[in-house]
């Protein structure tokens, strides 16, 4: 009997010391998110969907919270309240944490969908968001840090 209940012992405390192991793995992953830069100016979601112009082409963050992958599942929806807009995640990838609703700072270049394109491609994206229900949002942020907003 001394046999058995050493084995259990011995196999609860491997047990418990991979687990331990396992939940310091995840806390550093999470603490090793990518830093946002202090000067970039943090901007409301309504100001920037408002005055998209003001913001094209410059260095922004922004907070809200995780709308979902796009149809193609590269890029994901970024909402606030009634506001949405494309994200376009940076090389590195984004945190493995997130899922709908997840509270976000993002910091990126805004981009505007383009005002300039031709009739047949607008036709052609219009008849796409038709097909696949997406919703193509004016503004894009290409991101280079996305940060969780949990703590």
């Amino acid at each position: 009997m001394k046999v058995k209940s050493r084995n259990i012992f011995s196999l609860l405390t491997a047990l418990s010391l991979f687990s331990g192991a396992f939940l310091i793995g995840c806390s550093e992953q999470n603490n090793s998110q990518a830093k946002l830069d202090a000067n970039a100016p943090v901007i409301a979601m309504a100001d920037l969907v408002k005055q998209s112009e003001n913001y094209n082409g410059k260095t922004i963050t922004v907070t809200g919270r995780f709308g979902g992958m796009c149809s193609d599942g590269a890029d994901f929806y970024f909402k606030d309240k009634l506001d949405l807009i494309e994200v376009i995640p940076p090389e590195s990838g984004m945190p493995s944490d997130i899922i709908m609703g997840t509270p976000l700072k993002i910091q990126g270049v805004v981009m505007l969908r383009g005002e300039h394109e031709e009739e047949e491609k607008e036709t052609h994206n219009k008849q796409q968001e038709h097909e696949e229900g997406d919703i193509e949002p004016e503004v894009k942020i290409i991101a280079t840090v996305i940060q969780t907003n949990r703590r």
